[in-house]
């Protein structure tokens, strides 16, 4: 499974688990840059498919609206 066919929450999980990785005793320079740009992409992500979510929620509640 891609990261693009992932859950929201899973993508959240994957997330959390870079960011506690900086904190972490496994931490190093080196990995440091790759890990923060995966980070990065992934909350790029997440922000897309809530937008998407967001726009969906709108599009029914106005749906219910009209009704």
């Amino acid at each position: 499974m891609s990261e693009k066919d992932k859950t929201i929450e899973e993508k959240m999980n994957m997330l959390r688990e870079t960011a506690a990785w900086f904190e972490g005793d496994d931490f190093s320079l080196t990995m440091a840059s790759e890990k923060f740009e995966a980070a990065a992409k992934l909350a790029s992500e997440i922000e897309h498919d809530l937008e998407k979510m967001e726009n969906q929620i709108t599009l029914l509640k106005r749906s219910f609206e009209e009704a």
